[in-house]
């Protein structure tokens, strides 16, 4: 696979992203909801995103070749069919520039109903999450989590890191990204997957002689949600070095936004983490500045595939479910796809 070194810094795009979207949401702040429910108003919303993308520079590495595309492909987080709603679509396309609700700041993650195309669970001796990335509203996480039981056949439980706005979102990212800072969205996560591995160590406590399929947690992680996981995992080691639970873990991220995996404080860099994979387009400007960066400093395999694009469903799950990533079938999540154990 192939390995890139890049070295971008991140505080200088999130100045850029955060200055440009500060002032825009200024200017639109007077607009209500109500005033964008109709196509003209959508049509927009989105021609705003695109403008505030291309004066960063950021368009083609987060929306793609064909910045327009995602808006109405097929599998895309960001094409209104998905959305239950247009008054839901609308305030998720808003969350991307400016904050619907600056007087509250949501900072703990959030369990979703689980997700699943499937009628039936093909594995019920595993439990499957995910968590999303920045300026993802409830509902795309949910879009995001379906996308992912279509991809492997499995119920996938979203595990919502809620926006506060762009720039809300990006001071988050950095202070656990840059600053090594513990959130309390990473300290709520670490919780919850702790307590997940504790309910497993119980039902295998309950039922010692069934070994027909591996029981395991098994959390996928995109962009912010890559520097969230880098620090839980890291926690993990640190709290419970050599506990066996942890061989139950399985982490996978796409477009990781981290710069180190995992993330430790001083001196615990000899802990192995549990098993890991890590996806990435070369053209994705966050994968770029992320786990590209520095593929030294990340532990598990790193699995690139050329082009552009951000979007989880669209610029990636699409194209792993037909093996673009591994084309020679080395990754073990690759060949989780489509319910096979």
């Amino acid at each position: 696979m192939e390995e890139i070194n890049r070295g971008n810094s991140s505080t200088g795009f999130a100045s850029k992203v955060a200055t440009y979207f500060w002032w825009k949401g200024i200017e639109k702040i007077e607009a209500t909801l109500d005033s964008f429910f109709d196509g003209l108003k959508i049509k927009r919303l989105i021609d705003k995103i695109i403008t505030g993308l291309e004066d960063i520079g950021a368009l083609r590495k987060v929306l793609g070749k064909d910045p327009i595309a995602p808006f109405y492909g097929k599998d895309s987080e960001l094409n209104r069919k998905y959305y239950d709603s247009t008054e839901s679509y609308i305030e998720t396309l808003q969350k991307i520039p400016f904050d619907l609700t600056p007087l509250k700041k949501e900072n703990t993650i959030n369990r979703l109903p689980t997700q699943s195309v499937n009628p039936s669970d093909p594995t019920p001796n595993e439990k499957w999450f995910f968590i999303n990335g920045i300026c993802t509203s409830k509902d795309m996480a949910k879009i995001n989590a379906r996308m992912l039981s279509k991809v492997f056949g499995r119920p996938i439980t979203p595990l919502h890191n809620p926006t506060n706005g762009m720039i809300a979102d990006l001071t988050e990212a950095i202070e656990g990204r840059d600053l090594d800072q513990f959130t309390h969205i990473a300290r709520t996560t670490k919780d919850l997957i702790w307590q997940e591995l504790q309910h497993l160590e119980a039902l295998l406590a309950n039922h010692p002689t069934d070994h027909t399929a591996p029981h395991k947690v098994v959390v996928i992680g995109h962009s912010q949600g890559g520097i969230i996981l880098s620090n839980v995992v890291g926690r993990l080691l640190q709290e419970h070095p050599g506990d066996p639970l942890l061989n139950h873990l399985e982490i996978y991220t796409f477009a990781s936004a981290h710069d180190d995996y995992p993330s430790f404080a001083k001196g615990e860099r000899h802990l192995a983490p549990p098993f890991t994979e890590h996806f990435a387009n070369d053209e994705d400007y966050v994968a770029m500045i992320g786990v590209l960066s520095r593929t030294s400093n990340t532990q598990g395999k790193v699995f690139v595939k050329q082009g552009a694009g951000h979007l989880l469903n669209y610029h990636y799950l699409r194209d792993f479910l037909s093996g673009q990533y591994d084309p020679q079938g080395e990754s073990r999540l690759s060949r989780l796809r489509n319910g096979k154990r």
